[in-house]
């Protein structure tokens, strides 16, 4: 997680993650009073009076934590854009969301990866063996994992997020065979 960062709410990791999603917003000009109200209503959809004064107190509050920054462009408009801490919080929440799709039919590959971190990122390996792991992929030793569907795209993530340089270190192929294919098919349900 993002140092000096708590996960209070659900409504903080609600708006970083549409902004995150919508890439930036761009609204009306900052003078007006309700100007986050306006964001409120327009952008998040809340209805009631309630939410809209929560939702605009939440943008204040990571605007004060310098998650988020309002930039005002040349029109008089203002884009909401992730600052650098309020991307680094929102790609921890997806780390946390993370999952491999099933597809409606297996192709009956199997996917490996197989790696050599070096010592000196030690913390990055146990924090990307937690993932694998967490992810659903079956351990055949300590470096070596499998998986029956297809994962680059999650795997190239968590080396970015972990800092670890894939081409280096790793590989990763896909197999029409593996030996105790009747226990790891149990593992995975297949």
């Amino acid at each position: 997680m993002a140092k000096g960062f708590v996960i209070k709410d659900n409504l903080t990791k609600d708006t970083l993650l549409k902004i995150a999603a919508m890439g930036m917003i761009s609204l009306a000009a900052l003078t007006s009073p309700y100007f986050l109200h306006t964001i409120a209503r327009g952008y998040f959809k809340e209805k009631t009076k309630e939410l809209i004064r929560k939702r605009a107190k939440k943008l204040r509050e990571l605007q004060k934590r310098k998650l988020i920054e309002f930039q005002e462009k040349s029109d008089g408009s203002v884009k909401i854009v992730l600052a650098h801490l309020g991307k680094t919080l929102v790609r921890q929440y997806q780390l946390e969301n993370m999952t491999i799709t099933k597809p409606q039919r297996w192709d009956k590959n199997w996917r490996w990866i197989i790696y050599d971190i070096p010592a000196n990122q030690k913390k990055a390996c146990d924090a990307l063996r937690i993932k694998l792991k967490k992810l659903g992929l079956y351990q055949l030793q300590k470096s070596i994992w499998v998986h029956p569907y297809e994962f680059m795209a999650e795997l190239e993530f968590l080396c970015g997020v972990f800092e670890i340089n894939m081409d280096k270190y790793m590989y990763y192929f896909k197999t029409p065979a593996i030996s105790n294919e009747k226990e790891i098919k149990k593992f995975f349900g297949l």
